[in-house]
């Protein structure tokens, strides 16, 4: 018997079965948009968590780093061995306290990278960049239980402890791998020493170019991210240094290493086969093939003369002179007291005269100076063209003057003087030159080590917006201007400034221009020469003369820090501020001004009856009469006006700052920090 299909159950399952189905395309789009955008969200989301996150360790980075500097700044000149007051008389001090001013200004990458939009608003692309070419130094002791150490070569001591004992001193295999030998009595090898006091210097260097010592490149600093040619000759420059780091050298003061005959022992390691000598300088004034590589320019060994020893060792050290007051090759251990004298001092050389002059002889030569390679190449930066509006500040009114910098020894220290950036000299072999590269690195990526100094009687003024304005910053040329013209007096004075800040190549107040003298008593300038009241400061440098030949102050003319020529130009300017002494008052030859026609102090060969007036105890007129000259009876023997030298700067400052920027290269954060010195 046969059933039939129950026609309800067929319907009810084709029901069921048309009703499940699939989404359709367009649902599934939408759903994958959907996701998309959450997911994008989340990305987002997590990519703005990472770069705060980024941010954030890029911030402590910088803190951490700007707290290390600043800390170890501020503890190491608070335990300097001198006061901030100059000598102009009476003992030395016990060490000394200098810093040198660059010609490059917190305003310089403002005024000379300026460019305008086409809106006509003014762009300053390179304005994070500060002042980088300040260099400081002095002397301190450490704190008990943890004194200053350093490295010497193993023979010193040795040499030294057989000088004590009265036994000769032979030198031992240099090396390792001679059998039966003593590891530890290898000559050369790096050993460490202490001081409880020592010669501590920080500067600020850029990255150089791997090239041997006589390529045109040598000195100039790696500058690839710009779009102009300042030299290079390619449009590739921007006149700033592309990466920079801030040095710490510590020098201990170790004068018992010296043997009894007065100089460190000289000794020779053979490194490839030449024969390199250790503790002996280079010639003077040019260089020979015995410490040297064939590639350097030996007419530069005045230069660079110290390098090579300073590479190896960690010494505080001198060159000794011989009886006409040259400088021979032999060096010795500094004491405190010597280092109260300039020419003893880390990186100082002198200058010869056929240097300064372009001929004669190297008699006389300059006061000691820093050695420092050429201006930075920022300042060479000149109008675009004629119907530019010029944005770096003018000398005269119609600003069609072109910025001349200084043109020798302004700019960075020596790249020889960098531990293990020295092409110039043999190569040291194992554990020195280029052995030590980055030892004496505190930070990286610096964009500003800037030394300024308390004065007083600055002026800063307000503008026409409410700001209130001073030296340091880009406007002051128009301000000062604008208030000479309405009469305005200053809304505050004094301030943290750089020492010579109305001309600075790269200052806000105008720049070298030509280099004459003549540029703050000038008939052609504006009239901020005609109102000098402002700028004759304690700190400027100026002096209100109407004589072109004396604008400057006379202990700075006195001090041999500006040296000018016979045609009124400048041969030399390196000012700085120096505790400084009295030796050349007393050390048998004549520092003075040499020529009716040229300013400045030089060092001379003369000896005799005309040296040494200001010490001689008699009342005189003095040989240096240039600016405030002397006058027999007005203050007695041996016055300030009798003296051969002076230091630079003669009024002690209540305070001096050291400020330190820095950069993340990865998230471009800047931060800064300050650090003030005073006395106690």
């Amino acid at each position: 018997m046969s059933r039939k299909p129950n026609a309800r159950a067929a319907s009810c399952q084709r029901c069921c079965t048309t009703s499940a189905r699939g989404f359709t395309l367009v649902e599934m789009l939408i759903a994958m948009t959907v996701t998309l955008l959450m997911m994008a969200a989340v990305a987002r989301a997590f990519a703005f968590v990472g770069a705060r996150i980024r941010e954030s360790r890029g911030n402590v980075q910088l803190a951490n780093e700007l707290r290390d500097i600043t800390t170890r700044l501020n503890d190491e000149t608070t335990r300097c061995t001198v006061s901030l007051t100059p000598t102009t008389g009476g003992p030395d001090p016990s060490g000394y306290f200098m810093y040198y001013e660059g010609p490059v200004t917190d305003a310089t990458s403002s005024l000379f990278r300026a460019g305008l939009n086409a809106d006509g608003t003014v762009d300053v692309p390179d304005s994070r960049y500060g002042d980088f070419d300040d260099y400081l130094a002095f002397t301190a002791i450490a704190p008990k239980g943890s004194w200053f150490s350093g490295k010497v070569p193993r023979y010193i001591l040795d040499q030294r402890a057989a000088d004590l004992a009265g036994t000769a001193y032979s030198i031992p295999s240099d090396n390792i791998s001679t059998p039966d030998i003593d590891e530890s009595q290898v000559p050369f090898e790096p050993v460490m020493i202490r001081s409880r006091y020592a010669e501590i210097v920080y500067f600020a260097s850029p990255e150089y170019p791997d090239v041997a010592a006589d390529d045109p490149d040598y000195l100039r600093y790696v500058d690839v991210d710009g779009d102009t040619d300042l030299g290079s000759g390619t449009a590739s420059e921007n006149g700033l240094p592309d990466r920079m780091k801030i040095h710490r050298r510590v020098l201990l003061i170790r004068p018992d290493l010296n043997l009894s005959t007065g100089p460190l022992p000289i000794q020779s390691r053979t490194v490839g086969g030449t024969s390199v000598p250790f503790m002996r300088a280079d010639n003077w004034p040019d260089a020979t093939t015995a410490t040297v590589r064939g590639t350097a320019p030996v007419a530069s060994g005045w230069a660079y003369g110290m390098a090579g020893v300073h590479q190896q060792c960690d010494l505080s050290v001198r060159r000794v002179f011989n009886a006409a007051g040259t400088p021979t090759a032999n060096v010795a251990a500094n004491s405190l007291s010597d280092l109260s004298i300039p020419h003893n001092r880390f990186a100082h050389v002198r200058v010869p005269n056929s240097v300064l002059t372009g001929s004669g002889g190297s008699a006389p030569t300059s006061m000691p100076v820093l050695a420092l390679s050429g201006p930075a190449t920022i300042l060479n930066m000149l109008n675009l063209s004629a119907s530019t509006p010029r944005l770096a500040p003018p000398l005269s009114s119609a600003g069609a003057a072109a910025v001349v910098t200084p043109s020798r020894l302004c700019g960075f220290l020596r790249r020889e003087l960098v531990l293990g950036d020295d092409s110039t000299h043999l190569n040291p072999g194992k554990y020195w030159g280029a052995d030590r590269r980055g030892e004496d690195v505190v930070v990286n990526n610096a964009l500003s080590f800037d030394v300024k100094v308390y004065d007083p009687e600055v002026s800063l003024f307000e503008t026409n917006t409410g700001l209130v304005v001073s030296p340091n910053d880009a406007g002051y040329r128009e301000t000062l201007l604008d208030a000479i013209t309405n009469s305005e007096t200053p809304v505050l004075t004094g301030g943290f400034v750089d020492l010579c800040y109305p001309v600075l190549a790269g200052g806000s107040l105008r720049g070298w221009q030509a280099r004459y003298l003549d540029r703050v008593n000038t008939t052609t300038g504006s009239t901020i020469a005609a109102t000098p009241d402002y700028l004759t400061t304690p700190f400027s440098g100026l002096d209100s003369f109407s004589n072109a030949s004396q604008s400057y102050s006379n202990p700075l003319y006195r001090s041999g820090r500006l040296l000018t020529s016979a045609v009124n130009t400048i041969s030399l300017f390196q000012p700085a501020f120096d505790t400084y002494t009295s030796w050349y008052e007393k050390d048998g030859f004549l520092q003075g001004r040499v020529s009716a026609t040229a300013e400045g102090t030089r060092w001379t060969t003369t000896a005799g009856a005309t040296a040494d007036l200001g010490a001689d105890g008699m009342e005189g007129l003095g040989i240096y009469q240039a600016g405030v000259a002397s006058v027999i009876g007005r203050y007695g023997p041996d016055d300030l006006g009798e003296r051969e030298t002076l230091p630079p700067f003669v009024a002690t400052p209540e305070a001096v700052q050291i400020s330190v920027r820095l950069e993340n290269p990865t998230t471009r954060q800047i931060r800064q920090a300050s650090v003030t010195v005073r006395d106690e």
